[in-house]
């Protein structure tokens, strides 16, 4: 049911999407790029006490494209930004700044917003909820809240819960730099934000310490992903 409806949300935002560029109308395209966005999350969500690992798989190679276009074609150039679940996005997100140099607003932020306007440094796009979402919410429904408990337990939290759910495991470390390293096994190849698991990972992460997170670098490490993520502070840093 998932993935009918899904793949439902998934047209119909590409065609939100493509009549609101024709047409220049700003309000069809944030519609039609937030169906894209919760599509592709639905169809990966999981149902009935399992995950359909072949339909996880098959969002991430759709989602890492949509991705990495929406990147390419708004020039966000920024390194993303892991945004834990507060009270305006109580799933999370993941922004994409326009600009290398960051000044963020998270007042402004909520689950409709797609497109941050303002000046150069706090312009950018936002998705929420992050293509993890609904692998957190999953893990976090079985195992108990895992919010404000640290970067060891909550990644052993999400470690523990994608083993069980066959979708292998996550190690994090602090380093004495203050920066933390995460080794994942993604699902596929392609940003790991866009990735279901290693997003989840990411986010499991943020909501742990409470802080935004930003993506420093992305490395293979043989059969791993290694991901170096900077703590940006707590949100209420950033209101």
């Amino acid at each position: 049911m998932g993935r009918i409806l899904g793949s439902i949300l998934l047209a119909a935002g590409i065609v939100l999407w493509y009549h609101g560029g024709v047409s220049g109308r700003t309000s069809l395209v944030n519609l039609g790029i937030g169906a894209i966005i919760l599509g592709l999350v639905i169809a990966a969500m999981p149902s009935r006490g399992h995950v359909d690992r072949e339909a996880l798989f098959l969002t991430c190679e759709p989602s890492c494209e949509f991705v990495e276009k929406l990147r390419n074609d708004l020039e966000l150039r920024g390194k993303p930004l892991i945004i834990p679940p507060y009270e305006n996005l109580p799933k999370g997100g993941i922004f994409f700044p326009k600009s290398r140099t960051v000044s963020l607003s998270l007042g402004k932020f909520d689950e409709g917003t797609v497109f941050v306007t303002g000046t150069e440094e706090e312009s950018g796009v936002l998705i929420s909820p992050p293509a993890g979402w609904a692998l957190v919410n999953y893990i976090e429904e079985n195992v108990g809240g895992f919010s404000g408990t640290g970067l060891g337990y909550a990644s052993s939290a999400v470690s523990s819960g994608l083993s069980a759910l066959g979708l292998g495991s996550a190690e994090a470390f602090e380093s004495e730099d203050g920066t933390i390293e995460v080794f994942v096994k993604p699902l596929c190849d392609g940003p790991v934000y866009a990735d279901p698991v290693a997003s989840a990972v990411l986010l499991g992460i943020a909501a742990g310490m409470e802080e935004l997170m930003r993506i420093e670098s992305v490395e293979n490490v043989k059969d791993y992903i290694k991901v170096t993520l900077k703590r940006l502070g707590g949100i209420e840093r950033w209101l």
